[in-house]
């Protein structure tokens, strides 16, 4: 007899809800997110990345072999020409990642990478919009600078999306319908997670056939407390700011991940240095993550972010900072002192006043580790 209330693999009663989790196969759920609150008025729950390197710190070597079981996943006989597309803010290093784990497997197929943006890029052109109906930041734009980019996902037959978290599935139909408006020959969908909790429930709404590929999917049961306190987010959440001169070339589109020119970082033997990106610029937090951990440090990546999320489960400290990008959106650090840092690295496209206020949420948090930050700057690509 098929059991009609099957036990949760996860639970967690949030200030917001409470909030189920129910795999597929035999993934260890645990290992790979947990579980918090968002401070957001269309949805109260938010899944949390141990793999990620934002929310929660994350060792590299995790990092990247989540983005190696992503890039295996996508199937082997899509068509070319491929583009993938990594999802602001939360998953471009893991789209770029992703992309790079691909493009080893697979050197002589014809690919690009491009991701969504809240920042927009001076000379670019915006070749699609969509929106991501329950974020706290809800508008995406996906600009192209090179015309040798253009004409390459013009001439796209797969596109392979990656996002770190999918619920409903509801933004993977809005981008790739979206994008289709820009790949007039797109016949072919890959979505990429780490979790999926939809049940493929959307594959039937997308433009094309399309398939999903996940580390651990199953479903997910969501009850909303009626008696919580409504939660209210702060005006400017979903303004848009200003990519740098100079700023990542993957807002407007690779052919080959990117690296920043900057200076090397160096790290003593066993010392615990917490490298943070920032915002969508959160791929060379790894690279710096690894250049320590190759000298013997202990590395780990997370990010400032725009998630709004509460205090408590998943989230021990909430620190916040402003918004480089001049969007006048509001700025998160969670867990901070998660990965006892002996040292913090901030990689950053735009340094203003990330090194007084990390030394200030330290400060607050008992800490005195010092805190440095990295300029970085990039080349455009063709």
């Amino acid at each position: 007899m098929q059991d009609l209330h099957p036990r949760a693999d996860m639970m967690a009663r949030l200030p917001t809800g409470t909030l189920e989790l129910f795999g597929d196969g035999e993934a260890d759920i645990a290992a790979l997110c947990d579980i918090a609150a968002r401070a957001n008025p269309r949805r109260g729950f938010l899944v949390v990345s141990r793999v990620l390197g934002r929310h929660l710190p994350a060792r590299p070597s995790a990092m990247r072999a989540a983005m190696d079981a992503l890039a295996e996943r996508v199937a082997s006989d899509v068509p070319d020409p491929v583009a993938f597309l990594g999802m602001a803010e939360t998953a471009t290093a893991l789209g770029q990642g992703c992309f790079a784990a691909w493009r080893a497997r697979n050197p002589q197929r014809d690919a690009i990478y491009l991701q969504s943006s809240r920042q927009r890029v001076a000379g670019s052109e915006i070749v699609a919009r969509f929106e991501e109906g329950h974020s706290h930041a809800t508008s995406h734009m996906v600009q192209v600078a090179d015309p040798a980019i253009r004409t390459a996902l013009a001439a796209a037959r797969t596109l392979v999306i990656v996002d770190d978290e999918c619920s409903t599935g509801q933004t993977f139909v809005a981008a790739a319908a979206a994008m289709r408006l820009a790949m007039p020959l797109l016949e072919r969908v890959e979505t990429c997670c780490i979790t999926d909790w939809s049940d493929r429930a959307y594959l039937a709404a997308m433009p094309v056939p399309s398939a999903a590929r996940a580390i651990v999917s199953g479903r997910m049961r969501w009850s909303a407390d009626a008696a919580a306190p409504p939660s209210v987010l702060t005006p400017g959440s979903n303004a848009a700011g200003v990519a740098p001169p100079g700023g990542m070339a993957s807002r407007t589109g690779l052919r080959s991940p990117e690296m920043a020119s900057r200076v090397p970082v160096v790290a003593s033997e066993g010392e615990r240095v917490l490298v943070l990106g920032e915002g969508e610029h959160s791929y060379e937090a790894l690279l710096i993550a690894e250049e320590i951990e190759r000298q013997g440090g202990i590395a780990a990546v997370q990010c400032i972010t725009r998630s709004p999320a509460l205090p408590g489960a998943a989230m021990a400290s909430v620190s916040r900072f402003s918004d480089s990008y001049g969007s006048q959106a509001p700025c998160f650090l969670y867990n901070l002192l998660g990965h006892a840092p002996d040292r913090v690295v901030i990689a950053t496209e735009r340094p203003g006043g990330q090194l007084a206020e990390a030394r200030a949420a330290l400060t607050e948090l008992g800490s005195a580790a010092p805190v440095e930050i990295v300029a970085c700057s990039y080349r455009a690509e063709g």
